[in-house]
């Protein structure tokens, strides 16, 4: 027995047949329009959370690209004051070479320590190096000096580790910190002290315990500073090498995001192309398949 197929059914069958051809073509029409093959999370689920993850992990280490760049500049600033302190050390130790010599007078020996004292009143000075507004040698007190000027010399008022507020760390990347300062109290007071004693003697014309003791206190000092800046610089080396490495890894990832999320322009138009065609064909068969049905229906 023949199936009978009604007008209904041919009617329906067409419109889905058209609905769906549009559907398509628009489809991927909004793909070479938009430039992104993922227009909604049913396109590919598995592709949408990479392609989020990825993005998530770009923003992270953009955040992690500013940090860095503070990190160095912090440094750095710490590091040009260093330069300055160990240019006064070995001023202070040619002067304590001059004020050791038996052939200096009295007077010579008052000006030597005026010239020490001197010294002494710079790294005051340079111990307080700021950072924008931030103190670089007073720890995690970053709003207030590292030394304060008392009768007879300079106090540290910053922090320290045994209050637990000394250093001052910094994440560069996930799991990774990095230490960014060094506290006036480790460096400028003892070189300070050392200086204050040497200033001393040399007026006091202790010309031995300066030979002895306070020229071997200087040069202690002075490798204490070239330690401190060694460090500095393999941390600013340390922070180069993260920010080439986040940098490749940022590139790979945009790639990825890319592959995951971009369209290929030239598959793209020719599937649009095709598309097209294809919607054109269904509406011109649906208009023959409604004149053959009314033909039909007037015989």
């Amino acid at each position: 027995m023949p199936i009978r197929i009604s007008s209904n059914q041919i009617v329906d069958s067409s419109l889905a047949g058209i609905s769906a051809a549009y559907a398509r073509f628009a489809d991927v029409q909004q793909k070479v329009n938009t430039g992104k093959q993922l227009q909604k999370p049913s396109d590919n689920p598995t592709g949408l959370a990479q392609s989020l993850d990825f993005t998530e992990q770009l923003d992270e280490l953009d955040q992690y690209g500013k940090t860095l760049d503070q990190a160095k500049s912090f440094i750095a600033t710490g590091e040009s004051a260093l330069g300055s302190v160990n240019s006064l050390l070995r001023q202070a130790r040619t002067f304590a070479v001059q004020g050791a010599s038996d052939g200096t007078n009295d007077d010579a020996r008052r000006a030597v320590a005026g010239q020490i004292q001197n010294i002494i009143d710079q790294l005051g000075k340079i111990a307080n190096t700021t950072y924008g507004s931030r103190s670089v040698f007073a720890g995690q007190r970053t709003t207030g000096p590292a030394l304060v000027p008392v009768v007879g010399g300079y106090n540290y008022v910053g922090g320290t580790a045994a209050t637990g507020d000394g250093a001052l760390k910094l994440d560069i990347g996930r799991g990774e910190t990095i230490t960014t300062n060094v506290t006036a109290d480790q460096v400028f007071t003892p070189a300070i002290a050392a200086l204050s004693q040497l200033r001393d003697n040399v007026a006091n014309g202790q010309n031995s315990a300066v030979s002895q003791q306070d020229i071997a206190a200087i040069d202690a000092q002075l490798n204490r500073v070239v330690d401190v800046r060694a460090d500095f610089g393999a941390k600013i080396n340390r922070i180069d090498a993260t920010r080439q490495r986040n940098e490749l890894t940022k590139l790979n990832f945009t790639k990825f995001v890319s592959d995951i999320q971009d369209t290929d322009l030239p598959k793209a138009v020719v599937e649009l192309q095709s598309a097209q065609t294809a919607y054109q064909a269904a509406l011109q068969s649906t208009v023959r398949a409604f004149q053959t049905s009314l033909l039909d229906f007037l015989k």
